[in-house]
């Protein structure tokens, strides 16, 4: 790749050194005056013998290499901060500093290209962003939420994990008669049967042990209001007769209280399940699948939609560039290309956590490959399981299954295992932020809370 190198040192030894490394394929120029360095591709700056001062100015521009022998923490926390795009220690590695300035040519190569500028008329709302789309599937969607919107109905909302069924059950509360009224959501699969109860209807002190005082369920907190009940098909038989209940006469009992109670309430419901099959199983109730199928909204995957994905990159965009500072201006083809080219087992979320990685990463105004480490994550396509995820694990499994130290609990150790690095991973994906953590694995706080006292996963020093 072809492209201004330049050395902004003052130490010939370091320009002896990456002269050895840089021998062949890349034409070097050594400077000791960020002047003359201003206009470069690629700028390695030897902040021993310069300082780190120069790095504003250069990373306008350039790509700025930070070099030092100063092992430690301190440059590579400084240096990363103030936009540099890397830090490499002193003696330097030649293939670290051949992959790190190939990463850098290709992205400047790539943003050379062709590029798509975003046209900023797109609002970036949660809400907004689950809806936003010209797919004929999708204006079928916001057909329904129109309609059925101020028509104070159930309404049941289908589709697979991560199409966004709890910002559409949001847009239509705000659209409704009840906007004014609260909105509360509770997911039924993310909250053990014997809590979910107490949390739906609440319960008096001394109820059970732990009740030290009176609290309100979720049907009362949202009297006059609406109830979102996401992942109902989760909720057990015997819980499914006591919200059937509420449904039609609109009265329940607290945990431990005889009184009846009576609400004013409108039910949004969601399930990623076949419903219908559940209940030709016994393990839906029939009466309750009809009390909350009066109308239907079916979200489509986002494989099938795939036409909205620049608009949905934009709002994304829109969203969360802001939150950190960035100006995000497009993205490159190469980037809408292979966004186009995966199928999105994880739909809209994952296209969301996928956009923010990219966000955070990005060197440039405008979103590269080079930010979605697609031979990691995005192998997926069609029908094809994650080769790479899955045979690993099977030959894992296998190997534990022959082992003659097998001691009849292979099944016990993975789960437990596997449920440690999905808290440890979502942890570190999200920055240690707890509800963002929760959102990934689709829990919530208090369940995650549960589980990493479970398996003592600690915070960080300076993370609480």
């Amino acid at each position: 790749m072809e492209g201004k190198i330049v050395l902004l040192s003052r130490d010939s030894k370091v320009l002896k050194e990456l002269k050895r490394i840089l021998d062949e394929g890349f034409n070097l120029s050594n400077m000791s005056d960020i002047e003359e360095a201003l206009d470069a591709d690629v700028v390695f700056l030897d902040v021993d013998s310069v300082g780190i001062n120069g790095l504003n100015r250069l990373r306008e521009n350039s790509f700025v290499m930070v070099i030092t022998a100063k092992k430690g923490s301190r440059y590579l926390i400084e240096s990363m901060t103030f936009g540099a795009f890397d830090c490499l220690f002193r003696p330097l590695e030649s293939s670290m500093v051949i992959e790190t300035l190939n990463r850098a040519l290709g992205i400047r190569s790539e943003t050379s290209a062709e590029l798509f500028p975003f046209h900023g008329e797109i609002e970036s709302s949660s809400v907004t962003c689950a809806i936003v789309g010209d797919s004929p599937v999708l204006q079928e969607v916001c057909k329904l939420i129109g309609q059925v919107g101020r028509v104070d109905v159930p309404v049941l909302l289908t589709g697979e994990s991560g199409t966004g069924k709890d910002l559409v059950a949001e847009s239509i509360w705000k659209v409704s008669t009840r906007w004014e009224k609260p909105f509360v959501v509770i997911n039924c699969a993310a909250i053990p049967e014997t809590l979910l109860e107490a949390e739906l209807f609440g319960y008096e002190k001394g109820a059970f042990t732990g009740a030290t005082t009176s609290r309100i369920g979720k049907f009362e907190e949202a009297n006059g209001g609406i109830i979102f009940l996401d992942e109902i098909g989760d909720m057990s038989l015997s819980l499914q007769s006591k919200v059937l209940r509420v449904l039609q006469n609109r009265t329940f009992n607290r945990l431990g209280d005889n009184r009846e109670k009576t609400v004013d309430i409108r039910i949004i419901a969601s399930t990623n399940k076949d419903l219908e099959s559940m209940v030709r199983d016994e393990l839906f109730r029939e009466d309750l699948y009809f009390r909350i199928n009066v109308v239907k909204i079916h979200l489509p995957a986002l494989k099938a939609r795939k036409e909205d994905i620049p608009l949905l990159v934009e709002c994304f965009t829109s969203r969360y560039a802001s939150q950190i500072g960035k100006d995000v201006l497009g993205t490159t083809r190469k980037f809408l290309d292979l966004l186009m080219e995966y199928d999105w087992p994880g739909n809209i979320r994952e296209l969301e956590n996928t956009i923010r990685k990219a966000i955070a990463f990005t060197k440039t105004p405008y979103l590269t490959s080079y930010e979605l480490n697609l031979e990691d994550s995005l192998t997926y396509t069609g029908d094809n399981r994650n080769t790479s995820f899955v045979e690993p694990l099977r030959n894992s499994v296998r190997n534990m299954l022959k082992s003659k130290s097998n001691n009849g609990n292979v099944h016990g150790q993975i789960l437990h295992e596997a449920e440690r690095i999905l808290l440890e991973e979502a942890l570190t994906t999200s920055g240690w932020n707890r509800s963002q953590a929760a959102r990934l694995l689709g829990i919530n706080r208090l369940t995650l809370r549960r589980k990493l006292e479970e398996y003592n996963i600690t915070f960080p020093k300076g993370l609480t």
